[in-house]
């Protein structure tokens, strides 16, 4: 193939757990078909690549384009991803083992494919068309179920030797805490906040998260979503305030060490939990990146909020097909 056929549009995908979300890409970052599938990861590996490649032709039906007219794929899998095999190494929301993700998807679609982990990609893509561009070098921290974290430094992917550089969510802030209470998304995470707010609810009798605890109508157990707690935090709930700002606290701290170490000019926020609490969480975990990172020069690091949102995921993958492809 020769350059100008990078020119042409290109597929990114983002697979989750849940859904898995598929886009055709121009080379200015828009997306000009879409396909949008749940992943049903228990049926198995081999119906979800399936699901996948479905996904593929039905975004590109939308496109107005055939499998031939793409110049690359790129996926981003929730997992550390051996990058020189295209290999998901461990998915645990997948039900995934060493699984050569790009070599099977490259055979079904006879187009060059890219497959790295998730975050990473939506740090790629923040980078290249989102909060991040023209911004240099930055550190991408994703908030939601997990906490994960990507590293774009000197204008590359940091993936590290051992591929799964930027796991943030890993870290170790209470070494003398029990299991379950140790890593950093143990307390920031969606997961973590909710378990806490639970655990002190018998605190706060007059707290408005009460009343979406009761079943529904139908009997279906309560869950406490990132749009129930941005909505009781807007309200100034004094339960889900002090979780919340206690997390934002927390990962404010260890967004400042990864800032002290790698000295970055830039992080972007996303995920879930980001996209609901918005300004105010930004806010406060930029006035904790404040207090501890070192030395005070550092203290002008921009923290901004995704600006592609849900689309990240899927835009990040494709610019990275593109430019892995075109190298």
């Amino acid at each position: 193939m020769g350059k100008d056929r990078f020119d042409g549009p290109v597929i990114g995908v983002d697979l989750g757990g849940t859904n898995m979300a598929i886009g055709v890409v121009d080379e200015k970052g828009r997306i000009l078909g879409r396909c949008k599938r749940k992943t049903k990861a228990l049926e198995g590996r081999d119906k979800v690549i399936s699901r996948l490649v479905e996904g593929i032709e039905r975004a590109c039906g939308e496109a107005k384009l055939s499998l031939k007219d793409i110049a690359a794929v790129g996926v981003g899998a929730p997992s550390a991803v051996d990058w020189d095999k295209g290999l998901v190494i461990h998915a645990g929301n997948l039900g995934w083992k060493r699984v050569p993700l790009r070599d099977i998807l490259a055979k079904k679609l006879d187009r060059p494919v890219v497959v790295d982990n998730d975050v990473n990609v939506a740090a790629f893509g923040e980078s290249r068309v989102g909060a991040g561009k023209g911004r240099g070098d930055l550190m991408a921290v994703w908030v939601g179920t997990g906490i994960g974290g990507g590293f774009v430094l000197n204008g590359k992917l940091w993936r590290g030797p051992l591929h799964t550089a930027g796991e943030i969510g890993h870290v170790i802030m209470f070494p003398g805490a029990g299991p379950g209470h140790r890593k950093l998304e143990e307390h920031c995470s969606r997961t973590a906040m909710v378990r806490s707010m639970l655990m002190l609810i018998g605190h706060y009798p007059e707290s408005m998260l009460r009343e979406f605890l009761k079943p529904g109508d139908d009997g279906a157990e309560p869950t406490i979503g990132s749009g129930v707690i941005a909505e009781c935090l807007q309200k100034g709930d004094p339960l889900v305030t002090s979780v919340v700002n206690a997390s934002a606290d927390l990962l404010g701290l260890a967004i400042a060490n990864f800032l002290t170490v790698l000295s970055v000019p830039t992080v972007v926020l996303g995920g879930g939990v980001t996209e609901a609490l918005g300004k105010p969480w930004l806010h406060r975990i930029q006035e904790a990146v404040e207090q501890h990172v070192f030395p005070s020069s550092l203290r002008k690091c921009e923290v901004h909020l995704s600006e592609l949102g849900d689309d990240a995921g899927l835009l990040g993958a494709a610019m990275l097909a593109r430019e892995t492809a075109s190298a």
